[in-house]
């Protein structure tokens, strides 16, 4: 914990009841990004965790893949696959948008398809289900480099308001503590000196009318 002060340039009772309220302001910002960070850190561990399956059905995928296409490409010639793949879709475009996840705007992947031509009966059923096997598997990397791209945009974020946390709790917070207990400490001692004053010149003002008392 930090035991600086902060500067004051004329140490008031004024300055005193301004830092009063700005220490509060700073408590009540504390506790709200804090519930932030809490909020930010568990919607991360989220993405984490979806990340690492969509990462192991990903790997799976592509084996079931391979063995779809590995069934199909004996059974059928490299032109009639190129056909398929090329009139399957009439077109195929990655829609980019974004969405918000716990206050931070993070990307959102979509795979369009436009069909085709029908699917007939010259292409094999191996090669069909290879083909909507893939389909499946870029839908799956869409939605991973979404999540990772998610996990980037939210764990800068949580750098960012634990920064900001610490500044409060560590430094901020502690001296502006500091800087009041130190006003009230002065404000304290001048009292007891503005009373030993006081006290001073009433025995001085007693002695004098005494002599004058005496006097007459």
């Amino acid at each position: 914990m930090s035991q600086q002060t902060l500067r004051i340039a004329r140490p008031t009772k004024i300055e005193l009841i301004r830092l009063k309220k700005r220490v509060k302001v700073a408590r009540r910002l504390h506790k709200v990004l804090k519930d932030r960070l809490i909020i930010l850190t568990q919607e991360l561990i989220m993405l984490i965790k979806d990340a690492l399956k969509l990462r192991e059905d990903v790997g799976e995928r592509i084996v079931e893949c391979s063995e779809y296409l590995m069934k199909a490409l004996p059974l059928t010639t490299p032109s009639d696959v190129e056909t398929y793949v090329r009139t399957r879709f009439e077109s195929v475009n990655v829609a980019v948008g974004t969405r918000v996840v716990a206050g931070v705007r993070v990307p959102l992947i979509e795979v369009e398809r436009s069909p085709g031509v029908e699917e007939g009966t010259s292409f094999p059923t191996q090669l069909i289900n290879a083909g909507k096997c893939f389909d499946d598997l870029t839908d799956l990397v869409a939605r991973l480099g979404e999540v990772e791209a998610s996990i980037i945009k939210l764990g800068a974020e949580v750098a960012r308001v634990r920064r900001r946390v610490n500044a409060l709790e560590n430094v901020l917070i502690p001296r502006m503590e500091n800087t009041i207990k130190y006003l009230e400490m002065k404000f304290e001692e001048r009292e007891r000196e503005d009373k030993t004053r006081m006290k001073k010149v009433k025995q001085i003002l007693a002695g004098r009318e005494g002599s004058l008392t005496a006097g007459a």
